[in-house]
């Protein structure tokens, strides 16, 4: 086979067209999530995740919480234009207080990438159960008071794994159940399964968790 120089500029192309498009995709993914937002500020509510790229608007006095999924950087920002990034914001005119947060890092970006997918269901590799052994989680909370976000109301079941105890069921009227809000609180150290509809998560609370609330970033869970 003879191959021309129109052919192999063909093919760089299309190889160059398949990078990209692999490029755009990782680029589409969600980075950031809106833990809350100031009345007034548009195309944004809390619990959204927010892309690459994507821009917000805050007026004179308004601000936005945001919280990135692979850094666990918590910023609150005071007016001005909020471009967002891999791992941080951008912020044009406006003020920015930035910290790090304890959270499950990459985990956080998988289970986004999964929000919103019907009929998703979380599988984790399959090992020959061992007297005792106990399975390895897909996410660790830093507080015992989880916020759950489903995608229609609905029941969650709520077993423990590491020890004896009787399941329990959450009733989530609407989307979103803030269980520091609810009475509802897991035990430091422990490991949970929770369900909703076809989707599972096994949980493990950080022994060093605090009953609390606080930003969303080290208690959600998002089905």
């Amino acid at each position: 086979m003879t191959v021309t120089s129109h052919t192999f500029l063909a093919a760089l192309a299309v190889g160059s067209a398949l990078c990209l498009g692999t490029v755009s995709t990782a680029a589409a993914g969600p980075v950031a999530l809106v833990e809350d937002v100031s009345d007034g500020v548009t195309g944004v509510q809390p619990m959204d995740y927010l892309n690459v790229g994507q821009t917000v608007t805050l007026p004179a006095g308004k601000s936005l919480t945001l919280s990135y999924l692979d850094s666990c950087v918590n910023e609150t920002i005071l007016g001005g234009t909020v471009t967002i990034g891999t791992r941080q914001s951008e912020v044009s005119d406006g003020k920015v207080d930035r910290h790090t947060l304890p959270c499950d890092g990459g985990k956080l970006l998988l289970a986004a990438s999964e929000s919103g997918k019907a009929g998703v269901t979380v599988f984790r590799s399959v090992t020959v159960a061992l007297p005792g052994a106990k399975p390895k989680p897909d996410l660790t909370l830093y507080k015992t008071r989880p916020l759950l976000v489903l995608s229609a109301p609905g029941p969650v079941r709520v077993e423990r794994l590491d020890e004896e105890a009787a399941p329990i069921t959450v009733e989530v009227a609407g989307t979103t159940l803030d269980t520091a809000k609810s009475g509802t609180a897991l035990v430091a150290g422990g490991l949970y399964k929770l369900t909703a509809g076809s989707k599972s998560y096994i949980v493990k609370i950080d022994p060093q968790a605090k009953d609390e609330a606080g930003p969303a970033l080290g208690r959600l869970i998002r089905f």
